[in-house]
Order: structure tokens, then C-alpha cells, then sequence
């Protein structure tokens, strides 16, 4: 048997992009080019590692048990290549994934600090979906994942990261709260702003706030979070999103924080594959975000 990086960058990107198409793109190869290195490498498995169903190329039970093996390989190689390489290189070619409030307005400024305090170079970050997130692991297109801790995957090895508060902000004019503190139940038949069914922003305003409302009324979904504060801005109705998106609108003045008796929070949490080889720079990554953590425990 005569593997070559060549095979096992193919099946790599094949993998994860899940057709021919787009691994030749990734890769900077013909079609024809990636599909003959994957059956050279097929061939000297003596067995097929993908389904072939349609278009796309999925993995089957015999290509997902190596493809932990693939890569940490690919990841060793990579470390070589940059073994001698100038200030910056090292940790750029891990990838992170992130929810969209993690990823637009925590990850920027932590990866920032860890630039400063490490001299290292900038991580790949991926913002998507929960769903997206775990399924993106599992092919290893993405290293490590910060999601909402809630999230049901057996296949992951979930740590507990940061505490994120849930407030709920109303345009700059409006009169709630002006008397004190508010109950849920004050805030019935207001019209709301909320993000799409299936998001984990959803998911928190149904718990926390919708179902607990007698006429709960959305007046809009939109699937940002910038887009639903503009929407509060603009007088259409209130939200309930993280204090960390509204931070700045608030100071501002642009919409108020209502000052409500109960608190909200939702748990974040670092997941990565169970069969995902951990390797120096990642692991690196993954102590800094823990270390981060513990100071924001003990603030």
C-alpha cells in the first residue's frame, strides 16, 4: 500500500465538502483529477469509503472510522509545513466554529487578546447554525465549536464555557418599566421581535418569555440579531436577546434594557468531535478559552 498526502487531502476535502465539485475548488484541482485520486485511494483500501447518492459524496460506516486518522495526519503536516515559519503562522489553520452571538460579538475580542498574550496568528471562524455547527464537527471541517450548552449530540465532548444574560430591550421612546421593575405578565399583547423557529435565540425567547404570555404576538422573524435591534430601534416592538448584541445600542441610547424582575441567562459550551485528534496548537486554543472562563468566574 502506497498512501500519498496527495489521496488523503482528497478524501479530507471531499468529506467535508461532501461532493467532487466543490473539493476541486477547495483543493485547486481539476474534477476529473480529485475523483481519480479518490479511487486510486479506494482501491488500495480495497473498499468504497463514500455513498454516492446524487450529486454528493457522503462517508460510509468504513470511511467515518478513518477519517479521525486522516486528520490528525493532514493536521501533522500542516504543523511541518509551518514548522519554520514566520511570527503569526502558528494557529491559522485551526477552524472555529461559532453561534452567531458568540461569533459577532464575544469570539472577535477573545481571539483578539489571544493574538496579544500568545503572538499567535488568527483562527478560521466559521459562524452557522447550532445544527450546521455539530454537523461540520463530525466531518472535521471545523476543529472546535462554541454553541449553546443544551445541545443534544452524542458524538460531541461538550465543557462548559460562559454564562451569556438574556435582557429584554424596548425602543428608546417607550414608557415600560418607567414605574419599576416589570413581570412577565406586564409584558402581554406587546408586540415582539423574535429570530427564526429552530435558532437557539428562539429556542430561549419560547422558554423564557413566549410561552409564559397569555397573546404572545410576533410581529416579525428575521434570522439576525442586527436586524431585530434596528427593528426595536424603529419603534416596531420589543426583544429579548443577549446583553453582550445590545451593549452598545443601550449605552447609546438607541433602545432601553427594561428593567425586569426576573434575570435570564443561557449556558455556552466548547464542543469538539469525540474522535477529533487534539493537537498542540488546538489544544493551546482550548486552555486559552478555559483560562478565559475562569477569569470571568472569578471577575
Amino acid at each position: 500500500m502506497n498512501i500519498t498526502i496527495r489521496q488523503l487531502r482528497a478524501l479530507l476535502a471531499v468529506a467535508q465538502e461532501g461532493s467532487i465539485a466543490n473539493a476541486s475548488e477547495k483543493l485547486f484541482l481539476t474534477r476529473p483529477a480529485v475523483s481519480q485520486t479518490l479511487q486510486e485511494l479506494e482501491r488500495q483500501f480495497g473498499r468504497k469509503l463514500f455513498h454516492r447518492v446524487s450529486n454528493r459524496l457522503i462517508l460510509n460506516s468504513e470511511g467515518k472510522q478513518i477519517l479521525p486518522y486522516i486528520d490528525e495526519l493532514i493536521q501533522r503536516i500542516n504543523q511541518l509545513e509551518n514548522f519554520f515559519s514566520g511570527e503569526f503562522e502558528n494557529y491559522k489553520n485551526i477552524k472555529i466554529g461559532a453561534t452567531k452571538t458568540i461569533g459577532n460579538y464575544l469570539l472577535p475580542g477573545i481571539l483578539r487578546q489571544f493574538h496579544l498574550d500568545h503572538g499567535a496568528g488568527y483562527p478560521t471562524l466559521f459562524i452557522g447554525s447550532t445544527g450546521d455547527l455539530c454537523a461540520r464537527l463530525q466531518t472535521t471541517e471545523l476543529d472546535v465549536a462554541i454553541m449553546e450548552k443544551d445541545v443534544q449530540d452524542v458524538t460531541l465532548i461538550k465543557r462548559p464555557w460562559l454564562s451569556d444574560e438574556m435582557i429584554v430591550i424596548a425602543p428608546p421612546d417607550s414608557t415600560l418599566g418607567a414605574d419599576g421593575q416589570l413581570d412577565i405578565a406586564d409584558l402581554d399583547k406587546q408586540l415582539w421581535i423574535a429570530r427564526e423557529p429552530g435558532s437557539g435565540s428562539r429556542e430561549q425567547f419560547d422558554f423564557h418569555i413566549g410561552r409564559r404570555l397569555k397573546h404572545p404576538r410576533i410581529a416579525m422573524e428575521i434570522n439576525a440579531t442586527e436586524g431585530i435591534i434596528n427593528s426595536v430601534i424603529n419603534g416596531i416592538g420589543l426583544a429579548f436577546v443577549s446583553h453582550a448584541a445590545v451593549t452598545q445600542a443601550v449605552a447609546q441610547g438607541l433602545v432601553r434594557a427594561l428593567p425586569m424582575r426576573e434575570r435570564f441567562h443561557r449556558e455556552f459550551c466548547i464542543a469538539t468531535y469525540s474522535e477529533k485528534y487534539v493537537g498542540t496548537e488546538l489544544q493551546g486554543l482550548l486552555d486559552y478559552l478555559e483560562e478565559y472562563k475562569n477569569k470571568q468566574d472569578a471577575a
